[in-house]
C-alpha cells in the first residue's frame, strides 16, 4: 500500500511538473519525463517527399533536443522557463507533423544532422552562464529561420496538409522567436556589466 502511493505521489510530481510552465530553480531540473521519440521506420522509408516537412522536422527537433538539455543544466529561470516552453511547444508540433507525414506518406528525418549535433555539443562544452547566453542565441537563430520557412509553406506549399501546418504553427514560432529575443537581449545585458565590473 505504501508503495502504491510512494508511485502515485511520483506519478503526480511529474505531471505537475510537466504541466507547469516556470519550473523550479532548484538544482538541476529532472528531465526523466522528456522521453525521446524513437526512430520510426515508417517515416524513414516512405515514398514521397518534402523539403518543407523535412527542414520542419530538423528545426523542430533541434529546438526540442537542445531544451531538454538545458533544463537539466541550467539555473537561470528566464532559460528554464523558455526551455521548458520550446520542450512543449515543439514537441506538439513535431508530433502533429509525423502524423501528417504518416498520412501523406512522406519521408521524415528522425535524427539530427551532423551540423546541429554539432552546435548542440559546441554549447554542451561551454560554462553554464556561457550556455545560457549560446542557447538563447541559437533560439533566435533557429527561429528567425523557422519564422521564413513557414511563412513561405504558409503561402506557396503544395500540399494542402503541411499549407495548413505552417499556417496554424507560425504564431507560435512567431511568439517563440520575440520571447528569444528578450531573453537574449536581457542575457546580453547583464554579460556586458559583468564584463565592466558591475553587478546586478
Amino acid at each position: 500500500m505504501n508503495k502504491k502511493l510512494l508511485f502515485a505521489a511520483m506519478a503526480l510530481g511529474a505531471t505537475v511538473y510537466a504541466c507547469n510552465p516556470k519550473p523550479s530553480s532548484s538544482s538541476q531540473n529532472d528531465t526523466t519525463q522528456i522521453a525521446k521519440d524513437p526512430v520510426d521506420t515508417a517515416l524513414v522509408g516512405a515514398p514521397n517527399s518534402s523539403e518543407f516537412a523535412a527542414q520542419a522536422a530538423i528545426g523542430g527537433m533541434t529546438e526540442v533536443e537542445s531544451s531538454a538539455k538545458m533544463i537539466k543544466r541550467t539555473e537561470n529561470p528566464e532559460i528554464q522557463t523558455m526551455a521548458v516552453m520550446m520542450v512543449k511547444d515543439h514537441g506538439a508540433a513535431n508530433a502533429e507533423l509525423k502524423a501528417i507525414a504518416k498520412k501523406e506518406k512522406l519521408n521524415l528525418p528522425q535524427t539530427l544532422p551532423q551540423e546541429k549535433l554539432q552546435a548542440l555539443a559546441d554549447i554542451e562544452s561551454l560554462s553554464e552562464e556561457a550556455q545560457n547566453l549560446a542557447y538563447a542565441e541559437l533560439m533566435v537563430r533557429e527561429h528567425e529561420e523557422a519564422v521564413s520557412l513557414f511563412s513561405s509553406a504558409g503561402q506557396s506549399e503544395p500540399n494542402p496538409a503541411l499549407k495548413a501546418f505552417a499556417s496554424k504553427h507560425l504564431p507560435t514560432l512567431k511568439a517563440h522567436l520575440a520571447h528569444a529575443q528578450s531573453v537574449l537581449k536581457n542575457l546580453s545585458g547583464a554579460a556586458k556589466k559583468s564584463g565592466t565590473g558591475k553587478s546586478e
